[in-house]
């Protein structure tokens, strides 16, 4: 999952600028940027209260995903990078799923 809170501050401008270098308008760009930035902040929300928990693992999963599927078909060169977003969004899935088979034990 992407670390929305550094993509809707910090981060905000280089995040709309990979899509708009990728064929998106400026305000699609914009409004995608801030649309997936409170979905994670949301999910990560929903993983930090017990109750909700399991329902904010199946969906970092889910977006996560999501967006590396994107990532592969809209800008396939963010993979090379050796840090980048896409690298560790993998280690991140498999950091939910162990969140989600030890859920019931805590």
């Amino acid at each position: 999952m992407a670390d929305g809170r550094a993509a809707i501050s910090v981060a905000f401008d280089a995040a709309v600028r990979v899509l708009t270098d990728n064929g998106f308008s400026a305000s699609l760009a914009t409004a995608t940027t801030v649309a997936t930035s409170l979905l994670d902040i949301a999910i990560g929300i929903l993983i930090a209260t017990r109750r909700t928990c399991r329902l904010g693992l199946l969906a970092g999963i889910a977006l996560s995903l999501f967006y590396m599927i994107s990532a592969a078909l809209l800008t396939p060169d963010m993979w090379i990078e050796p840090l980048g977003a896409l690298v560790k969004t993998g280690p991140a899935i498999a950091l939910m799923m162990v969140g989600l088979a030890v859920f019931e034990d805590r």
